[in-house]
């Protein structure tokens, strides 16, 4: 009687082999449309679908072996996404095939009742282990701490971790009730029990840095997690850390990442990996390359046709466009706050609330939408002169200057005199209410009884334009300050 082989034949090697194919994008801030320029399609959720399509990567699949993730951060940005407070975002991304998100920072800058009503709205599940009510471990009820999902016959566990540091660049009144918590420990108590629970692989996906995910690998590496996927940070990275692969995406759809695991379910492990970045860029001539997903394209066409109806109204008009870094558009900002206001001595702003150009053309409510996202409302305080200097000394970020500018390392010039700022005198203070809240300015100790306007620090901007009343003739670059005040 001939011995049977224990050489594992070509035919059981295939079946124990199951590939899974993750793909994973990252602060998407509602960027439903492509950006165009004059020869080209960048990014849009329409356009990011059929990129992955044409891969043979079919997220919708029923029988599939694609999962698609994202890290957060999914809708502030686009106002076709930012005036519908994202409802237009979950009903793409469940078209897309989205199985989990996690949530980011800008998830919650409509609130946490707003948070909670797209929760219900999307097909998927919002994921956050680190993320407990406030004076406990315990997970909040709107989110779960994990996800286990069944790929290609192989049990795959995904660990969502909130970022640690989102009371530090969210308005404090979206937070109440809300603690985040240190990565490491949330790992080294839900990775014990997605195990248990049959997980073969482990993913984390995560709304932090790269950089700061690569540590967290290397920490942890003990855990065997097969990958972690980022964002936040707006910066792609494909590296590996710790024994596992760190992938992150940069932003808007503009590219994803792709990964590709190969796991023998006779030993456990995971015994291939690939990675790749692809970029959604097509020329506008290539028709069939640059051609949208037509049922994504058919809900942004809809969705589309609303934001024009609403928010179209023509304010204005630039010759040449204006540069979200640019100090003329920092300038504008500031600016029409104090001639809607002109009691008030010196306005500030952040930086970080410009996200994204205005091109040049007409000028429509939409524009300045798209411009200025976050529903920031303005704070009047009341301050000295020496508060204002250490405001902008110890800001984490450089601070956009109205009524004054900086001459030197400490001098500030007032505009309206040309006289210096007095380091004893008392000046009226215009700010939003996401620097008043944020634990990293000053302000909240400055004056713990401001004026709240109730007015949203976007309109003012279109109240000036509109009186302007600019066009090809008169473009509002005449009227604008373009001396950077820094």
């Amino acid at each position: 009687m001939a011995t049977p082989s224990l050489t594992p034949t070509a035919e059981t090697t295939r079946t124990r082999l199951r590939e899974i194919v993750i793909i994973h994008t990252n602060d998407e801030h509602g960027y439903l449309l492509s950006t165009e320029s004059k020869d080209f399609l960048e990014g849009g959720a329409a356009h990011c679908a059929a990129s992955w399509l044409r891969k043979g990567c079919d997220p919708s699949a029923s029988q599939g072996n694609v999962l698609l993730l994202s890290s957060g951060d999914n809708w502030m940005g686009q106002a076709i996404s930012t005036w519908f407070r994202g409802q237009s975002t979950i009903e793409v991304m469940n078209a897309m095939g989205y199985r989990a998100s996690v949530v980011g920072n800008h998830d919650l800058d409509a609130g946490q009742e707003v948070l909670r009503e797209r929760i219900k709205e999307a097909r998927f599940p919002y994921l956050a282990a680190n993320l407990y009510r406030q004076g406990t471990e315990e997970p909040v009820d709107w989110v779960k701490p994990y996800l286990i999902v069944e790929i290609n016959g192989v049990k795959v566990g995904i660990i969502g971790l909130a970022l640690k540091e989102t009371p530090d660049v969210t308005a404090a009144k979206h937070l109440e009730g809300l603690a985040f918590g240190d990565y490491e420990p949330a790992l080294r108590r839900w990775v014990p029990v997605v195990r248990a629970q049959g997980a073969e692989i482990i993913l984390v996906e995560a709304h932090v840095c790269p950089q700061d995910l690569a540590l967290l690998a290397k920490k942890v590496k003990d855990l065997d997690i097969a990958l972690f996927e980022g964002g936040h940070c707006h910066q792609s990275a494909l590296t590996s850390a710790g024994g596992a692969l760190v992938a992150v995406a940069s932003s808007y759809w503009r590219d994803y990442v792709l990964t590709k695991l190969t796991y023998d379910s006779a030993t456990g492990k995971v015994v291939k990996s690939e990675q790749e970045l692809v970029d959604v860029l097509y020329p506008k001539a290539a028709k069939s390359a640059s051609a949208p997903e037509p049922v994504v394209q058919g809900i942004i066409a809809k969705w589309d046709e609303r934001t024009q109806t609403m928010l179209g109204e023509v304010i204005g008009y630039t010759a040449t466009g204006l540069r979200k870094a640019s100090a003329a558009l920092h300038n504008l900002l500031t600016d029409s706050w104090l001639w809607a206001y002109p009691q008030a001595d010196v306005a500030l702003s952040n930086v970080g609330g410009f996200r994204q150009d205005l091109a040049r053309g007409q000028i429509t409510v939409r524009d300045i939408v798209s411009v200025l996202p976050f529903e920031n409302e303005m704070y009047e305080l009341e301050v000295k002169g020496k508060d204002i200097l250490y405001a902008l000394k110890t800001s984490g970020e450089p601070l956009v200057l109205g009524g004054i500018r900086r001459e030197g390392e400490d001098e500030l010039i007032l505009l309206k005199d040309g006289s210096p700022l007095k380091p004893e005198a008392t000046y009226r203070l215009l700010i939003t209410d996401y620097l008043y809240g944020n634990p990293s300015y000053p302000f909240k100790l400055q004056d713990s009884q401001p004026y709240e306007t109730s007015v949203s620090w976007r309109q003012p901007v279109i109240d000036w334009i509109r009186v302007q009343k600019s066009d090809r003739d008169n473009p509002l670059e005449k009227h604008l300050d373009h001396k950077p005040r820094q």
